[in-house]
């Protein structure tokens, strides 16, 4: 039987097997329409155009959970295309900021 690690709290963090970097950011559900697009078409050139893992699970909360899984490098420059998309469609909040909510892994908080 396995015993849970001190302090373990909800799922664990996963690398994929190339050394990629898994983040995950919380967005606005009324704006992961936006990010999908229409069946689809905008999450999969993302997916095609940076060769990378791109998954906005459905989810019946305010937020939904957009996971990105590439080098370091490729998922800063997906999240340089997706925050232009969340600001014009309601990602803003009063109107002058975006809320950018990350969720990182203790391992990496010390890098943030």
């Amino acid at each position: 039987m396995k015993r849970e690690a001190d302090g373990d709290m909800g799922a664990p963090f996963k690398r994929s097997r190339r050394g990629d970097e898994e983040v995950r950011i919380l967005i606005p559900s009324k704006v992961a329409g936006a990010i999908i697009g229409k069946g689809g078409q905008n999450i999969t050139k993302l997916r095609s155009q940076y060769k990378a893992s791109i998954t906005v699970p459905d989810c019946p909360g305010p937020e939904r959970m957009l996971t990105l899984s590439s080098d370091l490098d490729t998922v800063c420059n997906i999240v340089s295309d997706v925050v232009p998309n969340l600001e014009e469609n309601g990602g803003r909040i009063n109107g002058d900021e975006l809320d950018l909510r990350m969720m990182i892994h203790q391992s990496q908080a010390g890098c943030v």
